[in-house]
């Protein structure tokens, strides 16, 4: 076998070897300090987040920067 085939096969197998030892780092670190996190959402500052109300509609079309033509 040349000795390119050998170092290519080498290199793979090195390389997975470090990305599989990051993926289980990286999921310990998340398991030991993110999962029992919780960030609370009130349910008001999303719907006025995605739905802006009526009166803020309307001053975008009187400012005339999204009067929909």
């Amino acid at each position: 076998m040349p000795q390119a085939a050998t170092s290519d096969r080498k290199l793979v197998r090195e390389l997975v070897l470090v990305v599989l030892i990051k993926l289980v780092l990286i999921t310990a670190l998340w398991w030991v300090f993110v999962r029992e996190e919780k960030v609370p959402v009130a349910p008001d500052s999303v719907a006025a987040r995605f739905a802006p109300s009526a009166s803020a509609k309307q001053q975008i079309s009187i400012d005339g920067e999204h009067d929909g033509q």
